[in-house]
């Protein structure tokens, strides 16, 4: 068996134990560690195993993570999620579809704030559903407006796809978050479109009476708290003030700090908020180590060199390539988890594009779009699971026609992309 054949093998193999419902960290390591020692020794494959471990534990890139999770959980634990949606409904009072549009836009918000989409959508699950549903708003279109604005956690910074990303290309964290901001901006601005397009005979909002400008405004301000985090963490990398760890440090504490003097934060939410970002980091930090054993064993069997100079080979145009790549995505997107997609295939696919000529950064965004689009696209789009597992009595059928409309906007955020990539890389060129 060649070393090609053993790199497809094990990428066969990793997809076989994902199907079966294995554990992604489980299904990375044990391909890593089987084909390191087919290809080496085992010796060598647990000095690789145990350096490994070690680089990921203690890498510096990485150490953002757990600050951004707690950033992220104090402030879901602190009602900042009901504050924004508040805030965002006010804003939004009188809009057809407007109780719709401002799940959507508070999400945005707030995974601004989380960097998680799993942790967006299910705040937003229990605070918006039953407003919409309340207001008698139609179910399937409720929950999918949750679900798509649950899915802008990973894109809009901080984003903690990003940061891992970041770590498989070496590429500056900094510059992925201000590569995803804009793209971040478009896509809200494509899902509130189609939720105000889709909410014709669907809702009636003619209940809600006039509200000034005025008073729209001050909603927007209230929640100060958020833009005040934002600013700092945010706000300081792109000025250069901060390092992405140095924000998320200071974010993190600002969150315990406003929490507290808001007095929507005690010391038992503080101790299961950080209870929780442990458990949640520790969980990422395992599936990151299986795939870097992962990435170790398919980077010494050539495959992606192989794969690169098989399409230079076949004469096929950097567009073409491109086009297939994404396909692939979206086909992985309906069956992969996102951070475990960003894993498996990164490693893989990385070299390929920069052979071509492609901006490393352009292409984080890029991924992060198409796992964003993975997160509601069925059958196993997490954000929807996440929704169904708070609303018995929505069936996923109804779900699934629900949502398909909002994936046209992920697609055509992907096009625009493709077509002008300054769309995600003039803020970085700018600020950079």
């Amino acid at each position: 068996m060649t070393d090609f054949t053993l790199g497809l093998t094990g990428i066969l193999l990793m997809l076989v134990m994902l199907a079966l419902r294995q554990p992604v960290w489980l299904a990375l390591a044990l391909c890593g560690l089987v084909g390191n020692s087919i290809l080496n020794s085992v010796s060598m494959t647990h000095f690789l195993a145990g350096t490994s471990t070690f680089d990921v534990a203690s890498g510096y890139p990485l150490s953002v993570i757990p600050l951004f999770v707690l950033m992220g959980e104090i402030a879901s634990s602190s009602r900042m999620s009901r504050e924004l949606f508040q805030a965002a409904r006010v804003a939004l009072s009188g809009l057809r579809g407007g109780l719709a549009m401002a799940s959507i836009a508070a999400s945005g918000a707030f995974g601004a704030i989380s960097g998680s989409s799993v942790a967006t959508a299910a705040s937003m699950t229990r605070i918006a559903l039953p407003e919409m549903q309340h207001a008698g708003y139609e179910k399937g279109y409720a929950a999918s407006s949750v679900a798509a604005g649950g899915s802008l956690g990973i894109l809009i910074p901080p984003s903690i796809i990003l940061v891992i990303y970041g770590s498989i290309a070496e590429a500056s964290v900094a510059r992925l978050f201000a590569a995803s901001l804009a793209p971040g901006i478009v896509l809200l601005l494509l899902y509130l479109a189609v939720a105000w397009i889709l909410a014709k005979d669907r809702v009636n909002d003619e209940e809600s009476g006039p509200i000034s400008l005025r008073i729209r405004l001050r909603a927007l301000i209230g929640p100060w708290h958020f833009l005040l985090l934002f600013v700092a963490t945010i706000g300081g990398i792109y000025a250069g003030i901060f390092s992405p760890n140095e924000a998320a440090s200071v974010g993190a504490f600002g969150a315990i700090v406003l929490g507290f003097l808001r007095k929507t934060l005690n010391w038992r939410v503080l101790s299961e908020a950080i209870r929780a970002s442990v458990l949640m980091s520790c969980a990422l930090f395992m599936i990151i180590i299986g795939a870097k054993l992962f990435a170790t064993f398919i980077v010494q069997t050539r495959l992606p060199n192989t794969l690169l100079d098989s399409a230079i080979a076949a004469e096929l145009s950097p567009f073409l390539v491109m086009l297939l790549i994404v396909a692939i995505y979206i086909v992985l997107g309906c069956f992969l988890e996102g951070i475990g997609m960003v894993l498996i295939t990164v490693p893989v696919f990385l070299p390929v594009v920069v052979g071509y000529g492609f901006d490393p950064i352009w292409f984080g965004v890029l991924v992060v779009v198409l796992v964003e689009l993975g997160l509601i696209t069925p059958p196993v789009g997490m954000n929807l699971f996440i929704i169904k597992a708070q609303s018995s009595d929505l069936g996923m059928g109804t779900l699934y026609r629900a949502i398909t409309p909002f994936l046209f906007a992920p697609i055509l955020l992907v096009v625009l992309l493709l077509a002008l990539p300054g769309i995600a890389l003039w803020l970085p060129q700018i600020l950079f």
